[in-house]
């Protein structure tokens, strides 16, 4: 991203990848899937992440497995973390994959998730909007993300009635996340486009 054009060779990699520890590998690869041209040696450095690495390093370029021209065996690969997954945390990037991927193979893994924090949000019922809608006890993020990743792949009304109840939610982060997860330019997205684009300094004119 800092450096545009910067190519390294698989080979390169495969030497250096033995060595490098977990800050390293994870800082490589998590820039990796805004490569604009892919190529058989980043097919190459990506098969050598897929077969030494973690969950830091897998989640942080899950969206790279999508270029793999193989998209069976990143599917496969993805659904595998998905099910393996340990963390108490939903494993969001890699249901976002496989949500991209439209696969009907993830939703049985997805669904599941999708139960569990369906029930969580009625939380807010009882404690009405917190304060910090990042931190606080309803989450909405991880919610509408999985809803709008099983909505991709199976276009179910369910999925989209569920994110839409939350278009007019009093807080706008959440009316932001709801419009996200559809993919929709709603009010909220663009009113933040434009105080995005308000705050990004002039391009100045080339000579």
């Amino acid at each position: 991203m800092a450096e545009t054009g910067f190519e390294v060779s698989a080979s390169e990699i495969r030497r250096r990848w033995p060595g490098m520890d977990e800050r390293e590998r994870h800082d490589f690869a998590s820039n990796f899937h805004v490569k604009q041209d892919w190529t058989e040696n980043d097919t190459e450095i990506l098969e050598i992440i897929m077969q030494d690495g973690s969950d830091l390093i897998w989640s942080s370029c899950a969206l790279a497995m999508l270029r793999h021209p193989d998209r069976n065996r990143a599917v496969e690969f993805l659904i595998e973390r998905v099910r393996l997954s340990e963390s108490g945390h939903p494993p969001l990037n890699y249901m976002q994959a496989l949500g991209l991927a439209d696969d009907p193979r993830a939703v049985p893994l997805i669904r599941p998730y999708y139960e569990k924090y369906l029930n969580a949000m009625e939380a807010e019922a009882a404690t009405s909007v917190p304060e910090d809608v990042f931190r606080g006890p309803v989450p909405y993020h991880a919610f509408l993300a999985i809803a709008g990743d099983l909505f991709k792949i199976t276009r179910s009304e369910e999925y989209e009635q569920a994110i839409r109840k939350y278009f007019d939610h009093p807080n706008e982060q959440v009316r932001y996340w709801a419009e996200h997860a559809l993919d929709i330019e709603g009010p909220t997205t663009l009113k933040r486009n434009a105080e995005y684009a308000k705050k990004r300094p002039a391009v100045m004119p080339s000579c």
